[in-house]
Parts: C-alpha cells; sequence; structure tokens
C-alpha cells in the first residue's frame, strides 16, 4: 500500500513539474514513476499578492489564483482580505474545481460587490471526498469589497467559502490517499479514498481523517478500531527518521485485541502512504499501544498480523468461450496474436460445454465453477466441472451473475416487477436464491453487478422509471456466520454517466463501466475511482460486456459480433481465441 501511495505522490509531481494538468475524463491512464524513487518535497505553488492600484476585479481574481499558495496557512490568499476577514477565513472547508483560469467569468454589481461564476467539474470536501459533478455544473460566489489605506480589499466571502482550484491546480497539489477500514473476521482491510495536499504536514492529516466514523457506504460491512470521539492528543503527528508517532487521546485505548490489531492495521496502511513515512507508532497518553507480537513501529501490515495489500489483481488462468466449448487459458498468450486456427490449451479441470441459450459467464474464485443467465434473462445455471446445477426459476430480467470469494453467488433481476438483488449460498445444499434487503433500491432495475476482491464491497449500475442511470458502490452486510444480509447505503460514482451496461473491478479502488457520457458519446469503457474522477477510454462498437485480468491495462470487452478485444497501446485489438471470457472471482 505504501508502494502505491508514494508512486501517487511522485506521479503527481512528475505532473506540476511537466505543466499539465486537468482533470482526466479522456486519453490514455497515466502510468506512475517506478517505485523506489527518493522522496521529494511537495508542491509548493508562490502566487503574486495583491498589486497596488488593483481594481476590484483583479483583486477577487488574484485572491482565487492564490488559493493554490498553501504556504504559511495560505498567508497570500489572506492579504487579499480586510485583517478580520482573513483571520475568520477557512480554506479547509473544501474546494471546487474549475477548468482554468479562461473560465471565470467576473462581474461588478453595485454596492462594491463582484460576482464570480465558473464550470464546476468537481468538489472536494472538508473530510476530502472527492465528488465528481455533472456536466453542465456551475459554482457562483459574491464578495463584498472595501478600501484599506487607498486599496481595494475583500471585506466578505460567502458562508462556508472554501478554496477555488483550476484543475492545472489540483492536479499539482492534491493526491488521492486510502483511508482504511477493517474486517476483523477475515483480518483485511477496505480502502475508502480521499483527496487532500501535498504540505508539509501530510501525515497528520492523514491521521486525523482516519479517527472519523466509518463511511456511510461502509458501515456495517466493515469496521474502525478506532473508537468513536478519540482525537489526536498532540495536535500533530511527528515524524523523525522516517517514524510518524500517532499519539492519542486516552479513549483511544481498546480492551478488544483483536479490534486494537486493527487499528494498528488502519494507521500503518494509511500513514506509510506519506513518502515522508516508514513505519509507525501508536501511543495513548504518550504509553505505547501494546499488542502481543506487534513491533514498536511496525512498517508493513504483516507485522500487525494482516496479509500486505499489494493490490495485485493479476490472474493466472482466465476461462475463454468458443462457441459453446469452455478453456482455460493463460491470460499472457492474449493480445490478438493467438494462431485462430489453434484452440486455447485447457490447463486444469474440466469444463462443461455452454449452450448457445445462456449468455455472459462468471467464474467462481477456486475456477471449479462456472455461472451464466440465458440470453432472455429468465434463468440461472450452474456448473461444478461438468455438473448441471439448475436453479429452479425464480426471477425475470436476471443480469450477468458475480460470484464472491465466500461461496456467494451474486445476482440481480425482478420479481413480480420488483428490482431485487439475490445470493445463492454454493456451499449449501439445497442452494436456494435468497434476497438481500437493499433499502434504498426502491424501483431501481439492476443492469449489472460485481463484487469486490475484497467480497466486501460491490459495484452497481441501475437504471430508474425514467431512464436515468446510476453507478454506486455499497457494502455487503454479512450475519456473524458470513452470510450477507444487505447492503449499504450507495455511495455514487461516475456522476457524468448516462449509461452503463457492464461493471467490473479493475483494482482495490477503481471500477469499469461500461457506458456513455450522454448522447454524442460512443459507447466506451471508463475507469472510475471510487471517489475519484473518470477517465474514458476508446470506443468499442457493438460492446456489450467487459472484464479485467489485472489492472487497467488487462481490460478485456465482448462485443455483439461475437469478439473479445484486448487493450493495445490507446486502443483494442481482437482476441482471435476466443468470444467470451471471465475471470475468477476476488
Amino acid at each position: 500500500m505504501r508502494a502505491r501511495g508514494l508512486a501517487a505522490v511522485l506521479l503527481g509531481l512528475a505532473l506540476a513539474t511537466g505543466g499539465c494538468g486537468g482533470l482526466p475524463t479522456s486519453g490514455p491512464v497515466r502510468e506512475g514513476l517506478s517505485v523506489g524513487s527518493p522522496p521529494v518535497e511537495p508542491v509548493r505553488v508562490l502566487p503574486d499578492g495583491p498589486a497596488a492600484g488593483a481594481t476590484q476585479e483583479q483583486i477577487v481574481r488574484g485572491f482565487l489564483r492564490a488559493a493554490a499558495g498553501f504556504d504559511d496557512d495560505h498567508a497570500v490568499g489572506r492579504s487579499f482580505l480586510l485583517p478580520n476577514v482573513a483571520q475568520s477565513w477557512v480554506p479547509d472547508h473544501g474546494v471546487t474545481v474549475f477548468p482554468g483560469e479562461s473560465s471565470l467569468s467576473v462581474r461588478s454589481l453595485p454596492g462594491d460587490r463582484v460576482r464570480v461564476t465558473v464550470p464546476a467539474t468537481a468538489s472536494i470536501d472538508e473530510s476530502g471526498r472527492y465528488r465528481e459533478l455533472p456536466n453542465g455544473s456551475t459554482a457562483s460566489a459574491t464578495f463584498g469589497l472595501q478600501q484599506a489605506g487607498g486599496q481595494w480589499r475583500i471585506a466578505s466571502t460567502p458562508a462556508g467559502f472554501g478554496l477555488w482550484l483550476s484543475e492545472a491546480d489540483l492536479d499539482r497539489l492534491y493526491r488521492a490517499f486510502a483511508i482504511h477500514y477493517a474486517v476483523p473476521a477475515t483480518r483485511t482491510l477496505v480502502p475508502d479514498e480521499r483527496w487532500f495536499p501535498l504540505t508539509p504536514g501530510l501525515a497528520t492529516t492523514l491521521a486525523r481523517a482516519q479517527l472519523g466514523p466509518v463511511p456511510d457506504y461502509l458501515r456495517g460491512a466493515a469496521v474502525s478500531g478506532v473508537p468513536e470521539s478519540t482525537r489526536l492528543a498532540v495536535d500533530a503527528v511527528p515524524v523523525e527518521n522516517g517514524r510518524a508517532a500517532v499519539d492519542l487521546s486516552v479513549s483511544g485505548l481498546v480492551a478488544d485485541p483483536e479490534l486494537r490489531r486493527a487499528m494498528w492495521a488502519q494507521f500503518v496502511a494509511t500513514l506509510t502512504q506519506a513518502p515522508t513515512v516508514s513505519s509507525v507508532s501508536l501511543l495513548v497518553g504518550g504509553s505505547k499501544v501494546d499488542l502481543q507480537g506487534v513491533p514498536e513501529a511496525p512498517s508493513s501490515l504483516v507485522q500487525v498480523g494482516y496479509p500486505e495489500d499489494s493490490d495485485d489483481t493479476q490472474v493466472t488462468s482466465v476461462v475463454v468461450r468458443q462457441g459453446t466449448a469452455l478453456h482455460r487459458l493463460d491470460p499472457g498468450r492474449l493480445g490478438g496474436t493467438e494462431d485462430p486456427r489453434r484452440a486455447p490449451a485447457s490447463l486444469t479441470s474440466e469444463l462443461p460445454a455452454m449452450p448457445l441459450t445462456y449468455g455472459p459467464l462468471a467464474l467462481s474464485r477456486d475456477g471449479a465453477e462456472v455461472a451464466a443467465v440465458t440470453t432472455d434473462g429468465t434463468s440461472l445455471a450452474r456448473w461444478r466441472g461438468t455438473r448441471l446445477i439448475q436453479v429452479a426459476p425464480f426471477a425475470r430480467d436476471l443480469t450477468r451473475p458475480a460470484f464472491d470469494s465466500r461461496h456467494g453467488l451474486w445476482v440481480g433481476g425482478t420479481s413480480g416487477g420488483t428490482p431485487h438483488v439475490w445470493v445463492i449460498d454454493t456451499s449449501a445444499s439445497p442452494a436456494a436464491p435468497r434476497a438481500v434487503d437493499v433499502p434504498w433500491l426502491g424501483d431501481r432495475r439492476v443492469v449489472a453487478l460485481r463484487v469486490a476482491a475484497d467480497s466486501t464491497r460491490m459495484v452497481l449500475a441501475t437504471r430508474g422509471p425514467g431512464g436515468d442511470v446510476r453507478v454506486d458502490v455499497v457494502g455487503i452486510v454479512r450475519a456473524a456466520n458470513g452470510a450477507p444480509r444487505s447492503l449499504t447505503m450507495p455511495l455514487r460514482v461516475g456522476e457524468r454517466l448516462t449509461t452503463a451496461r457492464d461493471v467490473a473491478w479493475v483494482d482495490s479502488r477503481t471500477v469499469a463501466v461500461l457506458g456513455s457520457a450522454g448522447p454524442e458519446d460512443p459507447l466506451r469503457p471508463y475507469l472510475v475511482e471510487v471517489g475519484g474522477p473518470t477517465t474514458a477510454l476508446a470506443p468499442v462498437a457493438g460492446a456489450v460486456s467487459l472484464t479485467s485480468t489485472g489492472g487497467p491495462r488487462g481490460l478485456v470487452v465482448a462485443n455483439d459480433r461475437g469478439q473479445v478485444l484486448t487493450r493495445a497501446g490507446n486502443g483494442w485489438v481482437v482476441e482471435n481465441s476466443a468470444n467470451d471470457l471471465v475471470v475468477p472471482a476476488g
């Protein structure tokens, strides 16, 4: 996890020095720099202060431009304000992101007021949560001005006004970091993406964020080992020789050793994303937090009893379909270079013949079970090896099924005209579909769903009665025995998308959506950060489904011509050895 965080920071700094910026909604995915590069100082932007004789409009423009200067608690930005306003202004209230300074519309109003309107592309709230705004969104603010010593200064700002940053400045100054929550039953961590500025106090910022409660879309699916109301005993996290010392208030001491272990894991995974932090020590009221077997300042999750989160989503084998035949294939043989006359090698166990009446497949984590829904969406079947396990009819409009790594087979559909999400316990006999509680679903029909590798989260695409489309990430709430009970309240992602036909997880913080962003936008895969921006990839004519063999470069798309396409540069190439492909769950 530390490697990913450091690479992300270094990538941002490299982009800043190159002068490019902006939120990516099209174009190629940018690769990070090599892991292990030496830490670098946070980016500094040194804007100009107010010029003598500046007009009201120039003062307002200068204040907005100075938002990129974080030095000395935004000292340059505060110099555009009257002293009492400068003292009360809180830049941390949040960020509004706009395309660039040329998009600002500045207009003088009667009464020494200036109104600014701008297209708004995204926002970041005071807790670091990024929200991509729908196309056509705008933001406006009205400032009051007053002369002081013969110079115009801002005398009033809108309530709650924080920062307005251009896309280029956001690209230079902010990065996405993961705040972590725990699933003690499996000793795994679930990331929640937040956006913070690359300032010298980054370790303190990350620690404060980690003290917060579990977000709504994970509540009930994951927990925090940090007790409620815990605060930093000292309002800073000092870092010395790579060791971050997190001193918590007395309420931060928990008796439950498993929750204490979770707290250790959360802070280690979160703080070691900062380029200056290589290990973490936890204290409560100045005294070390003890946990058997954990060193004084662990530097990895393994040292606190959690598996290292390598975010390795690469799969070692996939199942490809050629007509009714299924074969196992090494993903390394994908890429359009196979001889179409040669069938792919079947690497391991037997696979069934797949009737042409069944659509896209799902594959269990162990690769031993295949599931599919009929093309008319009325019947679900499972095959363990070559043995057919027919599921009795229970719904219509069934989606492509999806396995998790805990013996669950998920599918969406309708029963009696009402949308539902069902799960089948594939370890049980008999195994019947069971509807899980999704209180927010209402009359929204599930178009596609897929479970994350952690089996704690799910991405769903749904369509409302009026045709509106949403893509949401939810948590899976489980009983003590691991059986799914319900889905949490949703976190909406990819808000600019207006259609969605299929979804897939690319890595622990990114989903792929097959859809479009408007009537003029052709159907294409989009990469959507869970809590971040959306990146459009090249269109694929007739695309019907997608999956990933590991990471953004591993995206695979099937079309309505019976072809599978894999990524090649910024485009796509037909894979000759398959007309459908599926990867193991989790």
